[in-house]
């Protein structure tokens, strides 16, 4: 879609073909707010937060729901399109509720063999209803993503919307190392000297970068996809060159400022998310000429932008190379926690909690540790081995799917390829980081891949999606 496109479609946004679902306009605008405000108070990293937009999603949640069934339509998309992935997220909902009963003495057993009991299997309950109460959040908003997204004229509006957004909080980010490197106009506590925006930490900000700078991509790269399967007399799309340049700017402007967060991951999954949708429209477009073009000007690019403001991580890279001693140590106590319960963990939101049982040294005992800095090692130590891999197996499904629309050309291009990017982005840099444990970026990450799932439930015989 091109800029003066996506402009012309905005006022029928709400009417023509989805004048029949106002609760779907009022869900878009509702989701917007909150993709907008969710980052800003320190990306809702706070306990306070998470029941804040819990509270702030359920009511949107409740009014849309009765709106839907005054109406008497069917959903555009049911969960049940997805089975598996819902099951998934069912199952990891069961499993936190679980942790939570107090169904028998769970006995807490310390590397060096000292002995507590607790009630439940959860060592913190709070935390772990806290968690609970986060990943229904995150369940309702996917499943009113889904409801948004399904609509060919909601989903450019949605998606430039997430685009906006992160430009937004780039430029702030920028303005705010200028302007005395603070957060929030409160002096830094940690990372001076680095793009943080409105983030505590910068390697946490750089994925909600990425996220807008794949996003972007994909519309840069499904303008040039589409130009290139048209017919040489046909001319240029309408609006072509002001479109590219655009979202040339856009991508290139978050890229430079996850450069400017020096995170060294941050930069690298951001990179790698790119590649995937610059290696699926070459496969699409297949044009040599064009491989042969792109490779040279975007290494010129990435050079030109480290040379702006890439001093910083690449110093970081010449200092401490991609890797951390005190990283490995952390992640093979991590795993020594794993093992004291490797079925039933230690509680969903627990790990600050249950971590002391085996920290010890040669890991620094002056770092509190609260995280985990793997996602995957954090699930598997708070909910076990099993249930700890549900919502990893989920987001495994969501690729296959996605990776099979795009195969067979089903619903809008550009948002499967975000989504396919953006889970290959994030299951990088989750193995050595916790930005899915940020509300903000785990918000942003749902709304980009549920997208593009929406668009994988296949075309009705009327050409729209279901």
């Amino acid at each position: 879609m091109t800029i003066s496109a996506f402009a012309a479609a905005r006022p029928r946004a709400l009417t023509s073909r989805s004048a029949g679902r106002p609760q779907n306009g009022f869900a878009l605008w509702a989701l917007l707010v909150l993709f907008a405000l969710a980052p800003l108070p320190l990306a809702s990293a706070r306990p306070f937060l998470w029941a804040l937009w819990a509270s702030y999603t359920g009511l949107v949640a409740v009014v849309f729901l009765v709106w839907q069934l005054r109406s008497g339509n069917p959903l555009r998309v049911s969960p049940l399109d997805f089975k598996s992935p819902t099951f998934l997220v069912l199952l990891t909902l069961a499993a936190l509720i679980l942790q939570l009963l107090p169904i028998a003495p769970f006995p807490i057993v310390s590397a060096e063999g000292a002995t507590l009991v607790s009630a439940q299997v959860s060592v913190a309950p709070g935390q772990t209803l806290l968690m609970l109460t986060r990943q229904l959040t995150y369940a309702l908003v996917a499943f009113l993503v889904l409801q948004v997204a399904a609509s060919d004229r909601r989903r450019p509006f949605l998606l430039h919307g997430l685009i906006a957004i992160a430009l937004a909080y780039a430029a702030y980010g920028l303005v705010a190392l200028r302007m005395g490197d603070t957060i929030l106009g409160l002096p830094k506590w940690a990372y001076s000297g680095s793009i943080t925006g409105s983030f505590v930490n910068r390697n946490s900000f750089a994925t909600f970068l990425g996220f807008g700078a794949i996003l972007t991509l994909s519309h840069l790269c499904a303008l040039v996809r589409r130009q290139a399967q048209r017919h040489p007399d046909d001319g240029l799309i309408t609006g072509l060159l002001s479109s590219l340049v655009l979202y040339s700017a856009g991508y290139l402007f978050l890229l430079l400022i996850v450069i400017g967060t020096q995170s060294r991951m941050g930069l690298f999954a951001t990179l790698a998310g790119s590649g995937v949708v610059i290696l699926i429209t070459l496969l699409s477009v297949r044009r040599l000429g064009l491989v042969l073009l792109v490779a040279p000007v975007a290494l010129a690019t990435l050079v030109g932008l480290f040379w702006l403001i890439g001093g910083g991580l690449l110093e970081r890279i010449e200092w401490q190379g991609f890797g951390s001693d005190s990283r490995i140590l952390l992640y093979q106590q991590v795993m020594d926690l794993i093992a004291l319960r490797p079925w039933t963990g230690f509680g969903g939101g627990t790990f600050e909690v249950a971590f002391p049982l085996v920290h010890q040294l040669p890991l620094t005992p002056d770092v509190t540790w609260k995280l985990a800095h793997n996602s995957y090692l954090a699930l598997w130590a708070e909910l076990g081995l099993v249930a700890g891999s549900f919502l990893i197996l989920a987001f495994g499904y969501a690729a296959v799917r996605l990776i099979v629309g795009l195969l067979r050309g089903t619903g809008s291009w550009a948002p499967q390829v975000a989504a396919l990017a953006a889970i290959v982005q994030i299951a990088i840099h989750s193995t050595v980081d916790f930005s899915l444990e940020i509300p903000a970026n785990t918000l942003m990450f749902i709304a980009i891949v549920t997208t593009g799932l929406a668009n994988c439930v296949g075309v009705r015989s009327d050409g729209r999606l279901r």
